[in-house]
């Protein structure tokens, strides 16, 4: 009798609670997320990122703008600013498992295209809370530096400059329910700190309460005085790095014997940079795809680490080729890959996200050719909710209903 009382209250649990508890087990997988590309049709102007300094994205040759990439998005390229992209981007990330995303974010301080990939975060923001994802931010600290160079702040002011977007932060982002936390605090990345040195950053981030989680690059957790590390591809040199070399980065930055702190884990593609093309200045280096390889075996390592968060580098660096969102050249491979690993144990979860997987950027075409399918935005707007609420199969019958009409 009492086994059967055991096995009953098993059953229960694991048909009533199964998300509280298969939950707590997955690490929360989020992507690194680019805000800075402008479009000439949403923008008026294509803006540095797509161009660097020698190329045309107005000159157009089979069908494929010229762009400042050895890619091409599937989508196109697009404007970070538009509420179409940004909503194909979210729900192609809903569809494919990934939880959220962390922002690489230049502060609030106009200079260059500061202001505007600011305004485009905030854009995103609104995008992934609408598709109940997750989100943080990486703050770029070497922006201070630029700052001071082009007086923009006064040099000495650093600190305090920094002191204040950290408030912007923690008024703005840090109580939000869709933001990032562990352990009740706002997990916080600073991709380096390259201006702040010798603990700086920390002393900067307690200037707010709850004090953020402070994350860095590696090679400067101590220097930071950093809770704990995230990684990234790790080329330098203009050399290739082969698997090996990579692997034995992976090693040292999941060791817990020897670090003394923990790591966001990072999964990444591949890397071919467009510098030396595009601007004419030496190549960071190279990491091959391996067909695909590259990104399975960091995917593997990552969930294996047991890290809380994992992080994908990236969603969308076309100048690093970086990119996990579809492209021409890889399709939608590599977000069929994280696919298979979120759902591993559900295939039946597993199919029904795969059928769906290219639905987003049928629906982005449809909406930027709607003026001359003369739609109604109430039926484009239909498809959108089923996406957003899962129901793919309905999703799919409309797309196809609206698609011919053309």
């Amino acid at each position: 009798m009492c086994c059967f009382r055991f096995s009953w209250v098993m059953l229960v649990l694991l048909f009533v609670l199964p998300d509280s508890i298969w939950s707590q087990e997955k690490p929360l997988v989020l992507t690194h997320y680019m805000p800075w590309f402008n479009s000439k049709p949403i923008s008026g102007d294509w803006g540095w990122h797509w161009k660097l300094k020698n190329r045309n994205p107005e000159k157009v040759v089979n069908g494929k703008h010229e762009i400042a990439s050895h890619y091409y998005p599937l989508m196109g390229p697009y404007d970070s600013s538009d509420s179409d992209a940004l909503e194909c981007h979210v729900l192609l990330m809903k569809i494919a498992g990934i939880n959220g995303v962390i922002i690489d974010w230049y502060g609030i301080k106009e200079h260059w295209d500061y202001g505007v990939n600011h305004q485009n975060t905030l854009a995103m923001i609104k995008a992934v809370k609408k598709a109940d994802l997750k989100y943080a931010i990486c703050y770029e600290d070497q922006t201070v530096g630029h700052l001071i160079k082009a007086k923009k702040i006064e040099d000495g002011d650093g600190v305090e400059h920094a002191r204040n977007v950290i408030r912007y932060l923690a008024e703005h982002c840090f109580s939000d329910a869709n933001y990032v936390k562990l352990n009740g605090r706002p997990v916080l990345l600073v991709f380096g700190p390259q201006y702040f040195e010798d603990g700086q950053m920390r002393e900067i981030c307690k200037s707010v309460n709850p004090t953020p989680l402070l994350y860095a690059l590696p090679h400067l957790v101590s220097k930071a005085n950093a809770d704990g590390a995230f990684g990234w591809p790790p080329v330098s040199g203009g050399k290739e790095i082969d698997p090996k070399q990579w692997n034995d980065y992976l090693d040292r930055l999941y060791r817990p014997n020897q670090n003394s702190y923990p790591a966001i884990a990072t999964v990444f593609p591949q890397f071919h940079d467009y510098y030396q093309e595009g601007e004419g200045r030496p190549s960071f280096g190279s990491i091959s795809s391996q067909n695909g390889q590259t990104l399975d075996t960091t995917l593997q390592r990552a969930w294996e680490s047991k890290s809380e968060i994992i992080q994908i580098a990236t969603w969308n660096d076309y100048g690093e080729g970086t990119m996990v969102e579809p492209t021409r050249e890889f399709g939608y491979q590599f977000l069929k890959s994280i696919q298979r690993q979120v759902y591993s144990q559900d295939r039946e979860r597993l199919k029904s996200q795969r059928l769906a997987l290219e639905l987003p950027i049928r629906l982005y075409k449809l909406q930027k050719r709607q003026a001359n399918l003369q739609l109604r935005a109430v039926e484009i707007e239909k498809v959108s909710q089923l996406l957003f609420d899962g129901k793919y199969q309905l999703a799919e019958a409309e797309l196809r209903r609206l698609e011919s009409l053309n």
